[in-house]
């Protein structure tokens, strides 16, 4: 019962206040309050799974091949 108010009590949508709060720190930010993120920090990086770059590389071939089967269904 208590999960089920908990969920329920988190906005689903962006609220007057937090784009408020936004604002409020970056404006901060620029009189030295609160912390930026380092762009160039690795932590930052994502990591692409082996599934991902297969998934990729599956794509790849498969346009390819779509636009090969195109190109040779019209000259025939």
């Amino acid at each position: 019962m208590i999960k089920r108010d908990l969920h329920d009590l988190i906005p689903k949508h962006i609220t007057k206040e937090d784009i408020l709060a936004s604002i409020n720190y970056n404006m901060h930010l620029e009189y030295g309050m609160g912390n930026d993120d380092d762009i160039d920090h690795l932590g930052n990086r994502r990591i692409r799974a082996v599934g991902e770059l297969l998934q990729n590389q599956y794509r790849i071939g498969l346009s390819r091949m779509e636009r090969v089967v195109r190109e040779r269904m019209t000259t025939q």
